[in-house]
């Protein structure tokens, strides 16, 4: 199994797609080996989230693969991604309540609120989150993915029954890439518009988006050898990606305060929640003017392909 993930200028402009998508493929499995090892060796919050990016990723370049190829052959390894995710999920989120988000909101509300006894209650539902998380680790899951993904590079079934590449195949890196950025500029344009306005769903979605576009750049942008305006439009989508990622985390914050605030009766508890939400609803608004100034910087940059 590879331990590290080939340099991304191994990606060129006069490769055929084929050699593409196993050289992406072999990076992505590359990370996910070596995350996956690490969250085995060490479930911290850092390894957790390492390996749920490593996940995202290869998801996302599996997508880029079977529109390439038109071929169904990855759908079942993206189905195995999709569900170790899913296993990751609800540890991450308490994760972020509970490492990052209750401590800078104690820090805010000394004197206000003692948020003591609510961290106690949110640790103890992330102790728990993490028991769940674990047995998924532990199970045939990450093996049967690991499994999956080998097979996949080995096998290349993409191709066809015959083992020889079609037409579709044998195109140019480049023209493939342009496609494929396209295809993702154009997503996002569409689900952003009118971005104030959003539902928080609507946010999620184009959050959602933004990431892909960000892995599709990491991706196919080493095609175009001179970095400086991919670099540029680059920064543009993270720091989209980073409020937008702010307003998820505030979301998910009042969906477990609630959760926890049904399952205690203590005044304590509920008084800190009560703080939080009230604090939470300063910080969405100082998000959405931001967001407003991102995205209109974002709508202006000139596409690097």
């Amino acid at each position: 199994m590879l331990e590290t993930r080939p340099d991304p200028v191994d990606l060129n402009a006069r490769q055929s797609i084929d050699t593409a998508i196993v050289t992406i493929l072999t990076g992505c499995q590359a990370e996910l080996v070596t995350t996956l090892r690490a969250a085995l060796d060490r479930p911290l919050p850092d390894q957790v989230h390492a390996l749920r990016v490593a996940l995202r990723k290869l998801r996302a370049a599996l997508d880029i693969a079977a529109r390439w190829a038109r071929s169904d052959s990855f759908d079942g390894v993206k189905g195995d991604a999709h569900d170790l995710a899913s296993a990751l999920g609800e540890a991450r989120d308490w994760d972020v309540l509970v490492t990052e988000t209750l401590p800078r909101h104690a820090a805010e509300l000394a004197g206000i609120a003692d948020l003591v006894p609510l961290l106690g209650a949110a640790t103890g539902a992330r102790d728990a989150s993490y028991r769940r998380m674990l047995g998924s680790l532990d199970g045939p899951l990450p093996q049967k993915l690991l499994l999956g993904l080998a097979l996949l590079l080995s096998e290349r079934r993409w191709r066809g029954s015959d083992g020889n590449l079609p037409p579709r195949l044998t195109g140019t890196t480049k023209a493939g890439a342009v496609r494929e950025l396209e295809r993702a500029h154009r997503r996002q344009m569409r689900h952003g518009k009118r971005i104030l306005a959003l539902s928080d769903e609507a946010r999620h979605r184009l959050r959602i988006d933004t990431k892909r576009l960000g892995y599709t750049i990491d991706f196919l942008g080493p095609v175009w050898t001179k970095p400086r305006k991919r670099l540029a439009y680059r920064r543009d989508v993270k720091r989209l990606q980073d409020v937008l990622g702010a307003l998820c985390d505030t979301e998910t914050t009042h969906r477990l305060l609630d959760r926890i605030g049904s399952e205690t009766i203590s005044p304590e508890v509920h008084k800190a929640i009560g703080a939080i939400l009230g604090w939470s609803a300063r910080d969405k608004r100082d998000q959405l003017a931001s967001i407003d100034r991102l995205w209109r910087a974002f709508r202006s940059a000139k596409p690097f392909w």
